[in-house]
């Protein structure tokens, strides 16, 4: 049972962290894809294609990252039912880790905006 709410926690804890790796592993196969295939002329909503889905990605990621952000600033975050001291660590890091999280994802999705895809 130990192993459980290690693992549990442990997930939590890391969640912004993966939500910014699975980012970062998108926008960039989303290019490749784009590049690969030779679709960097191709418009979505009067956009290029490569903005338009980044941005999609990008604001996935921040929404799930700031959730993640809010729980650990209003105390849902992992380790709610352990005792008063890793408790209060386990917050400030998925706290801190969200927030730098949020920082790391706008970085990763802005440069669609001035770079082209294949440029």
């Amino acid at each position: 049972m130990e192993k459980t709410a290690f693992t549990a926690t442990f997930t939590g804890m890391m969640s912004a962290f993966l939500i910014w790796a699975v980012h970062f592993a998108a926008v960039y196969g989303i290019n490749g894809l784009i590049c690969a295939r030779a679709w960097d002329g191709v418009e979505l909503y009067g956009h290029p294609v490569a903005v338009v889905l980044i941005l999609g990605a990008t604001a996935v990621a921040l929404l799930l990252a700031a959730g993640v952000l809010a729980a650990a600033l209003w105390g849902a975050a992992p380790g709610r039912r352990t005792s008063e001291d890793p408790r209060r660590f386990i917050r400030l890091f998925t706290g801190l880790a969200a927030a730098g999280s949020l920082v790391a994802i706008l970085w990763n999705g802005l440069p669609a905006l001035q770079v082209p895809a294949c440029g």
